[in-house]
């Protein structure tokens, strides 16, 4: 019984770690592509306004 207790004790924080690794990559790659997504529509909004 003191072996499942264990497993799954390791098992929920590798799990957890896994998960806030993964928040934590998603998060910074969705901030660098919504400010080059600004970047594009600035610099077009800046390209039409010069026509």
């Amino acid at each position: 019984m003191n072996f499942w207790i264990s497993f799954w004790t390791v098992f929920f924080f590798a799990s957890l770690t896994v998960f806030a690794v993964a928040a934590v990559v998603v998060s910074v790659g969705g901030f660098f592509n919504i400010r080059s997504l600004f970047k594009t529509l600035t610099r077009r909004s800046d390209e039409r306004q010069d026509v």
